[in-house]
């Protein structure tokens, strides 16, 4: 899942935090030029939910 969300990342040139723990898998999201969210995050979350449900998580 982190290869995939990788790529996208790439693709949108906008990089999430990830944080890897035993059965559990978190990405984090902000635009930190602009102090919090944006949209560049909500449609990189979007994709990212895509993939997990595709991927059945």
């Amino acid at each position: 899942m982190v290869d995939r969300v990788a790529e996208i990342a790439e693709q949108a040139d906008h990089h999430p935090d990830i944080d890897i723990r035993w059965r559990t898998l978190t990405f984090r999201l902000s635009t930190h030029s602009a102090g919090g969210l944006t949209e560049k995050d909500l449609a990189l979350a979007a994709r990212i939910s895509e993939q997990l449900a595709e991927a059945g998580g």
